[in-house]
């Protein structure tokens, strides 16, 4: 090890999870790969630490599992390398949204049909209207999904979207000129129903929901998608996802190095051709081929400005890097521990609650979500009092071995602002909180009455916490950076790159911005596919799954047919 091979085929920079996913598709199918992690760990927004007291794992980003979306879940064999993912026994609900009146707003984890049911118990006439737009989307949806996510997007194939989506029943003509508010304002008729759309749809940041195309993309993906499959935890917590990952590379004759932050990228004629590390380095200023590619994990700009150097970027792309926009939400979050069961409000009327997995509370109005957009985009200051909507997650109902024996662990994301500038700058975060986890903790108890009586124990992670943890992600949630309309599809993350290829030959991302969770791992699986496709190399046999695949196997071993349609 004091001299490592100098020589590969392929360099990944960066061990987050898409960073892995690349990694080990191209090293199962036949490459000679080597990823190098600037941290002694991978999957730095896919962790789980015993940061309270022993034996009470929290996962420290990373929440919603969802592998089993995307082709990676099986054709990479994660549950060979352990990955165990795990809903609550018996739930027939993935999502929820309580209200202060005792009702409730459920999405069916498996069957849109279910959901359809239980959308009756709120609104007949919303029930309906969803019922237009699953049985039109359903049938196809695993293929649309599939293909959108795992093969690269282009401009011709927007015109064939924009023209698919004129056949929508009960879409709005001008949906594309519409936010995420706009289009469940013109959709559904109870506020509800509209909040806990939006809500949900809203766990990919406020700046998603909040923007024309990718707001109703959000809206439609959680409806069509979200509203008949649910995510999962993993056993022992996120990062078991980040294992099986490592595992999996690794068992094929993958090379991982830790401690190895990479300073920049080899370019010579125009082409990436390897890696310089740092000076602080394992291996202090060694430098690293590739013969084929040389992939980047990490976000745009420090991507291109920091490992690229502008002298190597067209103009049109510096210009696009300029502009390039990290603002949006970001997540401030209260863990618990509990000595007992979480016992929700509204379960007097919707029992089922009490065995869901993920919800979210606090806005009682749309315009309580007007005023959360609000303060977070415009005024650039935390809620008073708050609005979750990040989500807020029931671990030990899936996963007891979370806690100890008799505990429950808890999560809950405020969507915030991140750079509080009218307040002294990020920093202030430290300062505020205890005093902002004390005001969500105020409202989390109003909908879970039993959270004050049965704390054990509270943990608080800020923003700025996360990008402490994170330098890269600019303090959005999402590291790709804002999801807007101009940072998505065939120009993300900007005009003139159209992940994962770059002006660059040779030099791929795997970090895209999208509207589906980064734990799906469709964009490692993308960037893998381009690859493959540049080198005109036929794909082994075992690289064949499609999206969903892996999800409707889980559910088979429950004894479920999923199904995507009401009818």
């Amino acid at each position: 090890m004091t001299r490592p091979p100098a020589d590969y085929d392929v360099i990944v920079i960066g061990g987050g999870v898409n960073g892995l996913t690349t990694a080990a598709y191209l090293q199962k199918s036949g490459l000679r790969v080597a990823l190098f992690e600037r941290r002694d760990e991978t999957g730095t927004f896919c962790s789980t630490e015993e940061v309270l007291h022993p034996g009470v794992k929290l996962n420290m980003h990373a929440s919603l599992l969802m592998p089993h979306y995307g082709p990676a879940y099986l054709d990479l064999d994660l549950e060979r390398f352990g990955l165990e993912l795990l809903a609550p026994p018996g739930a027939k609900f993935g999502y929820f949204y309580p209200f202060l009146d005792g009702d409730a707003v459920l999405f069916s984890r498996r069957d849109a049909r279910e959901t359809y049911e239980a959308w009756q118990r709120i609104s007949p006439r919303d029930a309906e209207t969803y019922r237009r737009i699953v049985n039109f989307f359903g049938p196809t949806s695993p293929l649309s999904f599939h293909l959108s996510n795992v093969n690269p997007n282009s401009d011709a194939g927007f015109l064939e979207f924009l023209d698919n989506m004129g056949n929508v029943p009960v879409m709005p003509k001008d949906w594309l000129w519409m936010t995420g508010f706009q289009l469940v304002d013109c959709l559904f008729e109870s506020e509800k129903i509209k909040l806990a759309v939006l809500s949900y749809a809203g766990t990919s940041g406020l700046d998603v929901i909040g923007s024309r195309l990718a707001g109703p993309l959000a809206v439609l993906n959680f409806l069509t998608i979200f509203s008949a499959d649910g995510g999962y935890t993993a056993r022992g917590g996120s990062h078991d996802l980040t294992h099986s990952l490592v595992r999996c590379f690794v068992h094929h004759g993958g090379k991982l190095f830790y401690n190895c932050h990479v300073e920049k990228v080899i370019i010579e004629g125009g082409e990436a051709r390897g890696v310089v590390l740092a000076s602080h380095a394992t291996y202090p200023d060694a430098e690293f081929r590739a013969k084929i590619a040389v992939v980047s994990d990490v976000s745009a700009k420090p991507t291109f400005f920091g490992l690229i150097g502008e002298e190597h970027l067209p103009v049109s792309a510096r210009v696009a890097l300029k502009r390039f926009d990290y603002r949006g939400s970001t997540l401030f979050t209260n863990y618990y521990v509990l000595n007992e069961r979480p016992d929700f409000a509204c379960s007097a009327r919707f029992p089922e609650v009490n065995n869901t997995f993920v919800y979210n509370f606090g806005a009682e109005t749309m315009r309580d979500a007007e005023m959360l957009v609000s303060s977070c985009l415009v005024s650039d200051v935390p809620l008073d009092p708050p609005i979750v909507w990040g989500a807020a997650f029931n671990y030990c109902i899936a996963d007891p071995t979370q806690a100890p024996p008799g505990q429950y662990t808890l999560l809950t994301w405020a969507i915030v602002p991140y750079e509080l500038k009218a307040m002294g700058g990020p920093a202030k975060w430290d300062e505020l909180r205890e005093s902002y986890a004390d005001k969500v903790e105020e409202v989390f108890s109003r909908y879970l009455p039993n959270l004050k009586t049965a704390k054990l124990a509270r943990y608080v992670n800020t923003p700025h916490d996360y990008v402490r943890r994170n330098p890269h992600s600019g303090g959005n949630m999402h590291p790709s950076g804002s999801v807007t309309e101009a940072q998505m599809w065939s120009w993300k993350p900007f005009a003139g790159c159209n992940a994962p290829r770059t002006p660059i030959d040779k030099f791929y991302i795997c970090q895209s911005g999208g509207t589906s969770n980064y734990t799906t791992l469709t964009a490692g699986t993308l960037t893998a596919n381009v690859i493959m496709d540049d080198l005109a190399r036929a794909r082994p046999e075992w690289w064949c799954a499609n999206a969903f695949e892996g999800s409707g196997r889980l559910l088979q071993r429950e004894g479920v047919t999923q199904r995507f349609t009401v009818d």
